[in-house]
């Protein structure tokens, strides 16, 4: 047996078979023969931290034993163990030590994602998809969700919430560069805004408490921004308008929706001529 597959193992394994006889039990298998993990939680692999698995495997050999299940005759399905297996395919290992479960495609689920949270693998935007599946393919409230992964019930419903984000601020929620917590305060801004304030936040380097207070005022202090722009495109356009016609220079003051215009003449010529133009205006 392949001394790199674990110390220890050997105890428990018979030498003279490497392939398990039994339905459930302890063995050795080809990872040919080990299928990925359909309900698998995780989406993405830390490359880095994948290739110091695969030398930490090289050098030390396979220290846990995955954990599978039997699909068929030949062929087992992966249950928990993901970066375990595909770090031994990087070192060239052509089988590896499993421990083989019967389990229900729930409890396969299930364990997947407690292996992946327990070793902290999973990103927010992974473990809400997680969670997810848990509820709508297994039919389970968010408290059975929160009894079995040992969490409480808000924070199942908190992670699933997260799936509500625009696509755009889930991929920054998943690759870090926004928290669950920044997440979280995102959802409290109107849809359309949503994008907006993760970029904002992105921008200003804003803390998740920071973020929390923005949240009340971003829409707001945005449509107020627009508002004053508009009124200022409209006060400079009504300036050159009443300019062209009074050929005064005109200035417009507004605020909170009133104002003041202030005419300007510059010498007795130009007060002549506006005299003029109110005189065409009245008739």
């Amino acid at each position: 047996m392949n001394e790199r597959l674990g110390r220890g193992l050997s105890a428990l394994i018979p030498e003279q078979n490497d392939a398990p006889s039994i339905s459930t039990g302890i063995g050795v298998l080809p990872i040919s023969q080990i299928m990925p993990n359909r309900y698998q939680p995780r989406k993405t692999f830390d490359n880095s931290k994948l290739a110091e698995l695969c030398e930490s495997i090289k050098e030390n050999g396979i220290i846990q034993p995955l954990i599978v299940t039997k699909t068929s005759a030949s062929e087992y399905e992966l249950i928990a163990g993901e970066r375990r297996l595909e770090a031994a395919k990087l070192a060239g290992l052509e089988k590896v030590p499993v421990v083989i479960r019967s389990v229900s495609k729930k409890e396969q689920l299930q364990l997947a994602i407690i292996e992946n949270i327990q070793r902290e693998d999973l990103n927010p935007m992974e473990e809400a998809l997680a969670y997810q599946t848990l509820a709508a393919d297994f039919e389970l409230t968010h408290s059975q969700i929160a009894q079995t992964m040992g969490k409480d019930r808000a924070t199942i419903t908190n992670s699933i919430r997260l799936l509500k984000l625009p696509e755009e601020v889930q991929f920054m929620v998943a690759d870090g560069t926004l928290s669950s917590g920044h997440a979280r305060s995102i959802l409290a801004v109107e849809p359309d805004y949503q994008v907006s304030f993760a970029n904002f936040l992105v921008k200003y380097k804003f803390t998740v408490r920071q973020a929390e207070e923005k949240a009340k005022t971003y829409v707001q202090s945005l449509q107020k921004e627009d508002e004053t722009a508009k009124r200022t495109a409209l006060t400079r356009s009504f300036e050159q308008d009443l300019s062209s016609i009074l050929h005064l220079k005109a200035k417009v003051r507004e605020h909170k929706g009133k104002g003041k215009i202030t005419l300007e003449y510059n010498n007795q010529a130009e007060l002549e001529m506006f005299k003029a133009v109110l005189s065409k205006i009245r008739g």
